[in-house]
This record gives C-alpha cells, structure tokens and sequence, in this order.
C-alpha cells in the first residue's frame, strides 16, 4: 500500500470530507519530527522526547485530517477500529508522509474510520481562507502579506507599514463586497515544478520533485498563491471578515488584527457581554455612556493620584523634620520607616527630604557619617515582597542581621549604603523585623 502524499490528501481534494474509509499502513512509537533547527537545542529535544512517551505515530492509505503546515494548524479528529474510538491529538507532516499522533498503537493493515472534528475545521477554513483574500486586498494597495499568524482567537498579519484609516475603511469594504458576491474559490495543480509561480514559502523539508504544488485562486485572478492548506470553496462561506486594530512592530512594519467566520459574532458577543457588565455592575451607565464615563473616571483617578503625590510627599516632609529633630537632640541615632505597599514613592521622598534638611544644615551633626535610617516595605499576605535600603555608619551591621532575619533578602551595598530585594517575605519576618527595629531603640 502506498500512502497519499500531502499535497495529494484526501483533505486537500476536497476539504469538505467529514469522514473517510482507509486502512493504516505504518504505526510505530512517536518521535518528535524536528526541524534543522530543534535539532540544535538539546534541552528542547529533551522536553518533547518526554512528551512523546506513550504516543504513537500512524501513517494511513489516506486521510482527511490535515497535517500542521503554511500557517495553518493541525486537524483533530476520531480514528475508529472496531468499537474502539482512538483521538488524534496531532497531525504533523514528516517530509510527505502525514503522521497522526494517538495515545494507542492501532494494527497496520487494519481497515479504520477517519472523522475530523469539523468545528475545529471549519473554523480553521473561514480564518485560513480569510487571510487569503484580506492578503489579496492589501497587495491591490501595494501592501504584501510578510507574514501572518492564526491565533485561538484573534489572528494577525504582517505588513511592511501603518495602513492609514482611510484605507482601512477601503478595504473593508471591499471585502465585504467580495463576500456578498460569493466568489468562488478553486484549487489547481500546475505542472508540479510550479514555474511561473512564487515558491518561497514551500518548505524546504518538501520534496517538489516528488510533491505536489497546489494553487489557490479567487475568483478568475483576484488572488492567485501557491498553499497546501484546506479551504473554502466561495468567498461566502468565510460569512464575515473584521479589521480590528494595528500594532506596530520593527522597522516601521504594522500588525494587522483580524478575525473571521463564526469568530466575529463570538467576539461581537463577548465583547458585548464585557461592556454590558462593565456598564451596568461598574460604572451604572448605558453601554453608550462607557467611553465618557471612563474619560470622566481617568480624570478623577488622574486627580487623585496627583492629589495623592502632593499628601505623600507633604507627610514625608513632615515625618523627615520629625526624624531630623530627634536626631539633632540626640534621642535617637537611628530610625526606620516602613510601609506595608510596594511604592517606593514615599520612601524615596523621605529620603530626599531629610538630606535636604542635612545639607541645608552643615554646621549641624546630623549627617549620615552619624545617623542610620533604615527604609523597608511590602508584606507577607501579598506574596510580592519588597525593597531595602540602609544609609549610614550601621549598614553594614543592620544589613548582616537583617539577612538573618530575612530568607529572601538579596543585596550589597558599599561603605555606608545598602539596597536590597526581598523576592518574597516569609511567614512572620516582617513582624520580626520590626522588633528587630525596636531593639536598636528607634
């Protein structure tokens, strides 16, 4: 028995196939099919050679399950002996051998039942299909498709610039048109050295001269491109297309967002769903009303903070000439400060304002040469950890205890000066911390 090659599957032929009748002609132990360079990164073949344990690698007669290749990704889909119903979790491509990855051997020779999951299928055919003619689009305003990406949800593809709005409209609509006009959608083979045809994007593990170079065309000569993945057979069936937004990337090159299919009323409904709880649980508003009620909401929050800086740093000022007093009349030698947040804004601000209230006073012995503070936040419950920062004659000292007291406490310092990161406090060590800082009689 002689296998069809991909390029030749039954699902390239006619992608529409939900069930097949074929007999298995190899089933061996799964190895992962690396490329060139996989082969390099030892830990990686490590990794998936852990993964394949227990899996095995079945080449059938024929198949309608696509193997993983030109953007597209794999089938999944039911290979049923018997009574016995086996899922195929991968279909990969081994040079020109399609390879159904499945978790049990199945008898070479044994005449099998192939069914593809046609949710998945289908929703692969309206993405992979609607990438072509949105890739055809662009190529009508000089804008070629360097790359692209089908995501579980949204997909993208690259361009080599920003598309302006204007045109963004441009082409959706023309879309829309070519979807409405049911434009059908043929798959042909050329002679199979596919002259006259860009070939670049072939793989370089596939054999052309023993493989097969397969043509997708919309319409008469809209697009024209060489693909070996499963598609629609009229531009209506890809039912809708949505341009959702850009991002950019390097050298100028734009990300185009895009959905299609089913997928654009799942995400029309999800996002619907979101703005209806987030209008009428969050801000008690139409849906309408979102985008004012948030720019009303980022006014506030920018105020606040604003407000926020102002009192913190008013309080740092205060508590600094609090600290400045008591060093001036001996009291203490050293003091602390500790805040259970992460921002080092008050800190960092306390810090200022005392070497302010020093350097203003030279005459004076408060200096660092003299008195220690010690500045520490964050807490056990929130799992972060926090910063530490030691100034003063008794670095070194309070940064040795200080490591014995804190598991997680990473850091050095030079001289009078220590700066740590605690990745995480433990169970009790910021209470024991603070009696730490007791016992120095702060």
């Amino acid at each position: 028995m002689s296998p069809a090659i991909v390029g030749a599957l039954a699902c390239q032929k006619n992608s529409f196939l939900k069930s097949l009748l074929t007999t298995v002609v190899s089933c061996k132990e799964y190895q992962p099919i690396l490329s060139s360079k996989d082969k390099q990164n030892q830990n990686l073949k490590a990794e998936l050679a852990e993964k394949a344990k227990g899996l095995y690698a079945v080449e059938l007669e024929d198949t309608i399950l696509f193997p993983e290749g030109g953007g597209q990704p794999h089938d999944t889909g039911i290979i049923t002996v018997g009574a016995q119903k086996i899922p195929v979790s991968q279909v990969l491509r081994d040079k020109l051998a399609a390879v159904h990855v499945t978790a049990a051997p199945i008898e070479v020779g044994a005449a099998v039942e192939v069914e593809v999951d046609w949710e998945r299928r289908i929703d692969i055919m309206q993405q992979h299909t609607g990438q072509h003619l949105l890739s055809a689009v662009l190529d009508k305003y000089k804008l070629d498709t360097l790359s692209w990406s089908m995501g579980a949800q949204i997909n993208y593809l690259e361009v080599p610039r920003k598309i302006e709005d204007h045109e963004i409209e441009e082409i959706k609509q023309k879309i829309n048109d070519l979807i409405v006009q049911n434009v059908p959608i043929v798959v042909h083979t050329p002679d199979k050295d596919g002259h006259d045809l860009d070939l670049s994007h072939i793989p370089d593990d596939y054999d052309l001269s023993q493989g097969i170079v397969r043509i997708i065309t919309i319409g008469d000569d809209y697009d024209v491109n060489p693909c070996c993945g499963t598609h629609l057979s009229a531009t209506g069936q890809i039912l809708a297309v949505s341009v959702l937004h850009q991002t950019s990337i390097r050298g100028g090159n734009s990300r185009l967002h895009f959905v299609c299919g089913a997928r654009v009323s799942n995400l029309l409904l999800s996002y619907h769903k979101l703005l209806k709880d987030v209008s009428g649980l969050q801000l008690s508003c139409l849906i309408d009303e979102v985008s004012q009620k948030v720019g009303e909401l980022s006014q506030s929050y920018r105020k606040s903070t604003s407000r926020e800086a102002s009192l913190l740093k008013e309080l740092a000022a205060l508590r600094a000439a609090e600290v400045y007093a008591q060093f001036e009349k001996g009291e203490i030698k050293v003091a602390s400060l500790y805040r259970e947040d992460l921002k080092l804004d008050y800190l960092a601000q306390f810090q200022k304002e005392l070497t302010l209230l020093i350097n203003a006073n030279p005459s004076s012995s408060v200096n660092y040469d003299n008195n220690t503070i010690i500045l520490i936040n964050g807490d056990y419950k929130s799992g972060l950890g926090g910063t530490v920062k030691v100034v003063g004659p008794l670095a070194e000292q309070v940064q040795g205890d200080l490591k014995k007291l804190l598991s997680n406490l990473k850091g050095g310092g030079r001289g009078n000066t220590f700066q740590g990161k605690v990745t995480k406090y433990e169970k009790g060590e910021v209470e024991n911390v603070l009696k730490y800082f007791e016992s120095l009689h702060i």
